[in-house]
């Protein structure tokens, strides 16, 4: 426990490059806290920062440490609020699509052998999603394959396929869109809505599609609800897309037509975990239940 206060006070110093203002955020005297960063240099004979009577610039000791204090901290507070509140919190963070097309049906499942299981979902893009995972602050992420396969640190995930399934079109009834060809050319022009952060999944596409999406503005709403995407697709000329099975259930239901989506993408889904955390029990199923 003394270990995680003193890396709590290193923490602050390195982050705001100044004593001072580390003392006041934590509310300790100056030298209480140089005192804490003394006591971790000398225990573990390194020098963590420079220091001058004007700034205060880490070594190369302190760069190598500060990551990993950040990731020890964030664990330490994951493992005492599981502690206090008596029950396993799984944290999960996705796109806005596979939260709306996957995650209510696995929660189903997942709470049939793990009813006293707490879940939190949320939606960020993927680079601070993996960072959140990094730092051990989150159990899971879903994306698109293509996305993780963009992030960095991806060579520290263990990633599995969970999801693969083509990309429909969704417009109202009587759209235009309806009797134009099979190529994606024909379709572009369309005002669409896509939910997701899609950045590296296009970056991910040949570059004569890329120039295509680019050509044509596409596209021309984003949003972070897939709800909201094929909202605007009922009542209004706006085209949007969602995985092959919700298109086929909404179409079903006659307020909306749909068909293929003539750029062939697929709908594919993977769960990535860090390759050095543990097997949990509970990370394995829910990815089970997707």
């Amino acid at each position: 426990m003394d270990d995680l206060r003193l890396l709590r006070h290193f923490e602050a110093v390195y982050r705001l490059s100044s004593f001072s203002a580390a003392a006041d955020e934590l509310g300790l005297t100056h030298s209480a806290l140089t005192k804490s960063i003394k006591q971790i240099e000398l225990g573990w004979d390194v020098q963590l920062f420079h220091r001058t009577t004007r700034t205060v610039t880490a070594t190369e000791a302190g760069k190598k440490l500060y990551p990993m204090a950040v990731e020890l901290m964030g664990f330490a507070k994951n493992v005492r609020a599981s502690i206090q509140s008596g029950e396993h919190v799984l944290n999960i963070v996705c796109g806005p699509a596979i939260l709306e097309s996957m995650i209510p049906a696995a929660i189903e499942k997942f709470a049939r052998r793990f009813p006293k299981t707490r879940i939190d979902v949320e939606t960020m893009p993927p680079h601070l999603a993996i960072e959140e995972l990094i730092q051990r602050r989150k159990h899971l992420v879903l994306y698109h394959d293509s996305t993780l396969r963009g992030v960095a640190h991806f060579n520290r995930l263990r990633v599995r396929r969970v999801c693969d399934e083509p990309y429909w079109m969704l417009f109202r009834h009587g759209h235009p869109v309806k009797e134009m060809g099979t190529e994606l050319e024909s379709v572009v022009g369309f005002d669409w809505a896509i939910a997701g952060f899609d950045d590296l999944f296009e970056q991910s596409l040949p570059p004569e599609i890329q120039s295509l999406l680019h050509e044509n503005g596409f596209p021309q709403y984003r949003l972070l609800s897939q709800a909201a995407c094929i909202d605007l697709a009922e009542r209004s000329d706006i085209v949007t897309a969602v995985p092959e099975t919700s298109a086929r259930a909404l179409i079903a239901k006659g307020a909306i037509d749909g068909g293929p989506h003539p750029g062939g993408f697929n709908f594919s889904v993977s769960a990535a975990v860090l390759y050095d955390a543990g097997i949990e029990p509970t990370v394995e199923h829910f990815v089970d239940c997707l």
